[in-house]
């Protein structure tokens, strides 16, 4: 298992990797994307921002309740609409210094806690910033990839 520092810099590579991809979409920010195999396009740059930047708070959140201690307060809302690229990435700035404010207390004996009950909300806190990490790299990548 990565340890807490190793985790938070996967997840702080993730929010660049994304950030990027926000920036670089901004003309065709309302195109939706896909491949041939999917056989449809799929979300469009701004549909995914608007998924992918609140669920970094739902993560921290999750996170937090693992170990023990309050989230962050959320910045940007439940369904936040970004008209622009811009605004999309001053959201995950905000969504960033929330989370960060809280994620950067964790420690390594803390990553097997878990906040119990069931869902993928009882998972250990190792494995939520594991999945925060994925998460956050596979909608860059969906924002990135061409139109279909």
């Amino acid at each position: 298992m990565p340890t807490a520092d190793e985790l938070r810099s996967g997840i702080d590579g993730g929010r660049a990797a994304l950030r990027l991809a926000i920036q670089s979409a901004e003309d065709s920010w309302d195109v939706a994307k896909g491949t041939e195999e999917e056989g449809e396009a799929g979300w469009s740059p701004r549909q995914t921002a608007e998924h992918v930047i609140p669920s970094e708070i739902m993560f921290a959140n999750m996170i937090c309740a693992a170990c023990g201690y309050d989230g962050p307060e959320d910045p940007v809302g439940e369904n936040p609409q970004f008209a622009t690229a811009a605004e999309a990435v001053a959201a995950l700035d905000a969504v960033v210094e929330a989370s960060n404010s809280k994620i950067k207390y964790v420690q390594d004996h803390e990553l097997g806690k878990s906040a119990g009950g069931e869902g993928f909300g009882a998972a250990p806190a190792g494995m939520l910033m594991h999945a925060a990490v994925w998460h956050l790299a596979d909608h860059a990548a969906q924002i990135s990839r061409p139109a279909f």
